[in-house]
């Protein structure tokens, strides 16, 4: 082997070791520490929390609320009707044992202006728990609103009234097996008579 070939075989061979021992710098330099906390910072900045769900209005003044006996309404005793208030259930009602149903009332989140309204709820509601298959009757009154609707074969008349919170009152208007079945006068005249405590 030629003087020169073995020169250059020795200087690629040197360099190839330089180059593989060549160990990374142990510190990083201050550019890669910015790309770094660049990098901590978006991904915080993924990983955040969603918005919280902007909460309602409060209640000015006297409402009707679930934290309160009765609901803080007042159920007037009309006939043999009598009123009882559920805590569990949170539901204050009318009761009478010559009837197969009672007229309900409960405190509800949804603001049920209109009948549009009730049938997007009602299959939520506890106290109509299906689809509304047809309205039969709809009426705006002094006292709020109400419909008379029908469900997976029930009619029920469902009374809205607002009492700072919404609240619905109703029945079954459909025919008892046993008891005696509510009229509409009956449901509405209940339904209008509720006030709340002073």
């Amino acid at each position: 082997m030629s003087l020169a070939r073995l020169f250059v075989a020795c200087t690629f061979t040197l360099a190839l070791v330089a180059g593989c021992d060549k160990k990374a710098d142990p510190t990083p330099t201050a550019a890669a520490s910015e790309s770094k906390k660049d990098e901590g910072t978006k991904k915080t900045a993924d990983k955040a929390e969603p918005k919280a769900e902007p909460k309602a209005a409060k209640i000015e003044g006297p409402s009707a609320s679930d934290d309160k006996e009765s609901l803080g309404l007042e159920l007037p005793a009309f006939g043999a009707w009598k009123a009882k208030w559920d805590p569990d259930a949170k539901v204050a009602k009318w009761e009478n044992e010559d009837y197969d149903s009672s007229i309900v009332n409960r405190v509800v989140k949804e603001k049920l202006d209109d009948i549009e309204d009730l049938k997007t709820a009602a299959p939520e509601m506890m106290q109509l728990g299906s689809a509304i298959t047809k309205v039969v009757e709809e009426k705006k009154t002094a006292k709020g609103w109400y419909a008379i609707v029908e469900r997976e074969g029930a009619i029920e008349l469902v009374y809205i009234r607002k009492f700072g919170a919404t609240v619905v009152c109703s029945a079954s208007l459909k025919k008892g097996d046993l008891g005696k079945t509510l009229t509409k006068k009956e449901v509405l005249d209940a339904c209008e008579s509720l006030s709340l405590r002073k």
